[in-house]
């Protein structure tokens, strides 16, 4: 966790700018928006994507809240601060916003820390011992509930990283918690996703978009809250399912308990 820009920082896309830009946002850099420009060209549906994305924060704050009595959450990944993730219910008193990149950590201890009970952390998701020791989230009550959201992160990295973050976050939280994962999928428009997958690699950005039951598969440890099929990130809690052509997610959204650990 150190300070500072590494090398080349703003002279080439990250993640979290080209997200900014795609959403309207001005927090990014010609590498960004001309990355963007051709992700788009691949799959015009992207920036809504992104938005639904965005929108999912808010809704599963509220279900967290509400419904499962989870009063302080983790946000892995938060990415640069937008009108959808400045605000929280009432009911979340404690909220720690997490990303290794130090240009959304520096904006977030600036934006998303206005709000009393708000904190911010530069952490990498590489070095889960490191992250789970840090003083922020030391300081939440693990006797208590604990919400964590990992929304359009894991597709960002590695089969191997993502099993070590799971368990380590599954064997970490307290009984009761609760976590929301949002994650591209294959599953609609697979050519578009190669394509994008593709893009990103020029860039030398690692994409990894999986099908629903690869998304399955890496939870398989977790306990579903919710039977039945998989739904989108936009149909997430709707009444009905969205038209497919009406639904741009091009994402699972999925909530889990860390279930029985002695499994």
């Amino acid at each position: 966790m150190t300070s500072g820009f590494p090398d080349g920082y703003f002279t080439r896309p990250t993640v979290a700018r080209v997200q900014d830009h795609l959403d309207g946002g001005t927090d990014n850099y010609g590498p960004d928006r001309g990355l963007a420009r051709d992700l788009v060209a691949a799959a015009p549906w992207l920036p809504a994507s992104v938005r639904v994305n965005r929108a999912h924060g808010p809704r599963v704050l509220a279900c967290l809240a509400r419904e499962y009595g989870t009063d302080q959450v983790i946000d892995l990944g938060c990415g640069l601060p937008h009108d959808d993730n400045r605000y929280l219910p009432d009911e979340v008193r404690r909220m720690v916003d997490v990303d290794a990149d130090p240009g959304v950590e520096a904006h977030a201890r600036m934006v998303l820390a206005e709000r009393h009970g708000t904190v911010s952390l530069r952490a990498d998701l590489e070095d889960m011992p490191a992250l789970l020791a840090a003083g922020p989230l030391v300081q939440l009550d693990r006797g208590r509930p604990i919400g964590v959201l990992l929304h359009d992160v894991l597709p960002w990295i590695g089969d191997e990283t993502v099993h070590t973050v799971l368990a380590a976050l599954r064997s970490w939280l307290p009984t009761g918690s609760v976590l929301s994962v949002t994650h591209a999928t294959t599953d609609m428009d697979p050519e578009s996703m190669t394509a994008l997958t593709r893009l990103y690699e020029g860039a030398g950005i690692d994409f990894r978009p999986r099908s629903g039951q690869q998304i399955r598969d890496l939870l398989t440890s977790w306990a579903p809250l919710e039977a039945g099929e998989l739904r989108t990130t936009a149909s997430w809690r709707r009444p009905t399912h969205l038209h497919p052509r009406f639904d741009h997610s091009h994402a699972y959204a999925i909530i889990a308990s860390p279930g029985d650990r002695t499994s």
